[in-house]
């Protein structure tokens, strides 16, 4: 082959490596961590008389550039979504039909939007502009918490003047906002080029993107009042808050699935989802059989194994007979009443009598999970039981004979808690024993067996103490509960019932929390988040400021927690 020839394959092999990196960043070099910025827009902020068909913004570096719909929020809403094209660095939004004469528009960058690193931008960023001569720019801020980095967005909707029924009829699954803003990582947001008016407000994880709340797929949070803008305003309307629901709203009602005869005294239901143990009373149970009388349980639990199954302790059935299990007034654990129709069913009685005694389900210590002797166990079991004398049901003995007893308490029919009363200072391992001679289910069945189970034992875990002070000027004689969440494991501590002024809580484990409280308005213990229609607003929640660090036998002063609302 000739050298002229291979010489221009060389080179063309160069230049066919430089056109395929067109739109992509140079490689090499240390990590990118360091977030994207937005350097450059046409129209600048604050155009009025814009006449032109698309947008362009210019960003520090490369974007992921699939991500660009998602997070590119333009309101007024167009009718028909733009295009978006990328040139390197620069991104190009075309309106595919001519925008609205005499508007102040605005389009925000949201906080989803990614580098090449998969770093966020974090917080949004809006261009105004006008079609006409005059801009809008009114201006609402707030926060939302509990956004985790979602995709979500505060809606807005221009209540109509004298309309004051709009706050209870609106319907945010049908009827798209007016205005649309992303809701940065740190839960920051701000609605811009605003005309003067109230709005409605309403924060909504909209996974589909389309600017309609999906109660099913959408979870969504609920501000505490509306947002009224002046028409002589000159400053942001700021103050807004709302806290985002950790999943969607649950409005499918539960489902009974099954029924069958375990035994002629036992009988078990299989559930579509958990059934809220409130509702699981006897007398929301009637078995007949055999054309009998209807007779309802002597006991009803939702078992150890699973929270989809709930059985039920009656008198003996006629054996081999068809019976009728009729169920009322269950709900599971958002309050979706059971319906009617699935609350009827039919099974064959067995004609096996409950001769079993109780299992014992898996322990959470063995030799390899190691227990601290401070702890409790949980003991749960594979149906309901009774305990006689439960102080002597379990015990934990070193190799040198000493032993460490445990007060039982039955916190539900199938688990029991065993808490120490004794400690083992300075002992590595011990046999933990059960006398389940103490343990019978409803029918009187058990076995006199002693389990023993090598346990490895590690020192008392050491706790520290927690305290700050509970602001809330609005209402200072209601009561708050204080959440105190462990940032590794997630678990909860919580004070009820506490009064502004000083608060603590001891026996926290080391390590990191987020602290948070609210004004429980109704007294149910729990936080209520609101509800859209009709409109009732969410109970005051405040957060503090970053994490506590909590260390063994040592308090944390100052966790002072301010609820403004």
């Amino acid at each position: 082959m000739p050298f002229h020839f291979l010489l221009l394959l060389s080179l063309a092999a160069v230049i066919g490596g430089c056109a395929s990196g067109q739109g992509a960043a140079p490689r090499g070099g240390p990590p990118d961590t360091t977030a994207p910025e937005i350097i450059g827009t046409n129209p600048t902020d604050g155009t009025i008389n814009f006449a032109g068909e698309s947008v362009t913004v210019e960003f520090s570096e490369y974007l992921n550039e699939g991500a660009a719909a998602q997070n590119v929020v333009i309101t007024p809403i167009p009718a028909t979504p733009p295009e978006f094209d990328w040139s390197g660095r620069e991104l190009e939004i075309t309106f595919r039909q001519p925008l609205l004469p005499n508007r102040t528009y605005a389009v925000t960058f949201g906080a989803g939007l990614t580098d090449l690193s998969n770093n966020r931008l974090g917080r949004g960023r809006t261009l105004r502009f006008a079609t006409g001569p005059n801009l809008d720019s009114g201006t609402i801020r707030g926060t939302v918490a509990g956004v985790a980095k979602r995709r979500a967005v505060v809606f807005a909707w221009l209540v109509p003047p004298g309309n004051s029924r709009f706050l209870d009829t609106l319907r945010p699954d049908s009827v798209r906002p007016d205005f649309v803003a992303p809701i940065s990582d740190d839960g920051l947001f701000s609605l811009e080029g605003l005309p003067a008016g109230t709005f409605r407000l309403l924060a909504v994880a909209d996974e589909f993107g389309d600017q309609l709340l999906d109660f099913g797929n959408d979870a969504f949070g609920v501000f505490d009042r509306q947002a009224t803008i002046p028409q002589n305003y000159t400053q942001p309307v700021t103050g807004f808050h709302a806290r985002l629901r950790p999943a969607p709203l649950d409005q499918k009602p539960p489902n009974l699935y099954s029924v069958r005869s375990i035994a002629n005294t036992r009988t078990e239901l299989r559930f579509s989802e958990p059934i809220d143990t409130a509702t699981l009373r006897p007398k929301n149970f009637t078995i007949t059989a055999g054309g009998g009388v209807g007779i309802s349980p002597g006991s009803v639990w939702q078992t150890a194994e699973s929270r989809l199954i709930v059985q039920l302790h009656h008198a003996p059935l006629p054996p081999d007979t068809g019976a009728t299990l009729a169920v009322r007034n269950l709900a599971d654990t958002a309050g979706n009443q059971l319906p009617d129709s699935s609350g009827l069913q039919r099974f064959a009685v067995t004609a096996l009598p409950d001769t079993l005694p109780p299992t014992l389900l898996p322990l959470d210590v063995d030799t390899t999970r190691s227990y601290a002797v401070s702890d409790s166990i949980r003991l749960r079991w594979s149906k309901a039981v009774t305990v006689a004398q439960p102080d002597e049901l379990a015990t934990l003995r070193d190799t040198a004979g000493k032993v460490a007893r445990f007060r039982v308490v039955q916190v539900s029919p199938v688990e029991l808690h065993a808490f120490p009363i004794d400690t083992l200072a300075g002992v590595g391992r011990a046999m933990l024993q059960l006398q389940l001679g103490r343990i019978s289910d409803l029918s009187g069945n058990r076995t006199d067996t002693t389990l023993r189970f090598p346990v490895r034992l590690v020192p008392a875990r050491l706790r520290g103490t927690m305290q700050g002070n509970l602001t809330d000027t609005a209402a200072p004689t209601s009561t708050h509960n204080i959440l105190v969440t462990s940032v590794a494991t997630g678990v909860v501590w919580q004070l009820r019932g506490v009064r502004a002024g000083a608060w603590e809580m001891k026996g926290l484990p080391e390590g990191e929390y987020r602290v948070a409280a609210f004004r429980d308005a109704n007294g149910n213990g729990k936080y209520d988040q609101g509800e859209i229609a009709p409109w009732t607003g969410p109970e005051p929640w405040t957060e503090f400021s970053g994490t506590v660090r909590v260390r063994p036998r040592w308090t944390v002063n100052e966790v002072n927690l301010v609820i403004t609302e």
